[in-house]
């Protein structure tokens, strides 16, 4: 059982967990732009959590979307969801459980493999090596995997404080990997891996031509710049891509 089980409303309820608002709209913007034109694509939304980027892929065109996810009380409100859809358009969504370090399941191969906030739950390097297993099996030779996640180059020793304010969340980092992340009244234990650690670890397994991608924000939202003008200075999340070895 994860935070997300015992704690699903206080998180689900935590300030700026929307996606068309606030420090989201980079994570957002920067992971769409990556990967491009989502119509007629298959998907797989990794640590869907409610399935709110799945929905969101969904209405710009995707063929289809499954999303899998560790903890069974946010996939219950991602089926509620689902259900609430036009019959046809619930064909087109399913949600899976599992532990996506530590999981030998098999789903027939997408175009794209997505997520909003991913890596940083891999709570040891078998850990990561795991996840990118689960990528390189369940992608399409020349499909694409991008995530939001934590941003390895970010500085655990710089004043956040007001950045932090920006943000909406704080970050505990320690000494080590382990750290914790406060949404308003919701908490999680997260970890900072760097990027040589990530990207060998994802190469091992069977996973090349990574690219980090700085957050950004859409030309027509001005404001976000000069609101987030701190955060930018040492943004804490990236959108992180690869392809499969083999098509590299």
């Amino acid at each position: 059982m994860t935070e997300y089980d015992v704690n699903t409303d206080t998180y689900l309820n935590a300030k700026d967990l929307s996606q068309d608002e606030g420090r989201a709209i980079f994570g957002t913007h920067t992971l769409l732009k990556t990967i491009g034109d989502p119509s007629g694509k298959t998907v797989i939304d990794m640590c869907c959590g409610d399935g709110r980027l799945g929905w969101l892929l969904l209405n710009m065109g995707a063929k289809s979307v499954t999303g899998v996810d560790v903890s069974a009380e946010m996939l219950a409100h991602a089926e509620l969801k689902r259900k609430a859809l036009p019959p046809e358009e619930q064909q087109r969504v399913r949600f899976h459980q599992a532990d996506l370090s530590n999981t030998d399941l098999i789903l027939p191969p997408s175009d794209l493999i997505c997520g909003l906030y991913v890596l940083h739950y891999a709570d040891s390097r078998e850990a990561i090596s795991g996840m990118g297993r689960f990528i390189a099996r369940n992608l399409k030779e020349d499909g694409l995997c991008a995530v939001v996640t934590l941003n390895p180059d970010v500085d655990p020793n710089a004043d956040n404080a007001e950045a932090q304010a920006e943000e909406g969340y704080s970050i505990d980092f320690t000494d080590g990997p382990e750290s914790t992340l406060h949404i308003g009244d919701f908490s999680c234990t997260i970890w900072r891996w760097s990027r040589a650690v990530l990207e060998r670890e994802l190469s091992n397994a069977g996973l090349c031509d990574f690219k980090w991608e700085p957050m950004e924000a859409p030309a027509d939202r001005p404001d976000l710049f000069a609101r987030y003008s701190e955060w930018r200075k040492n943004p804490q999340c990236v959108v992180f891509s690869a392809r499969k070895a083999s098509d590299c």
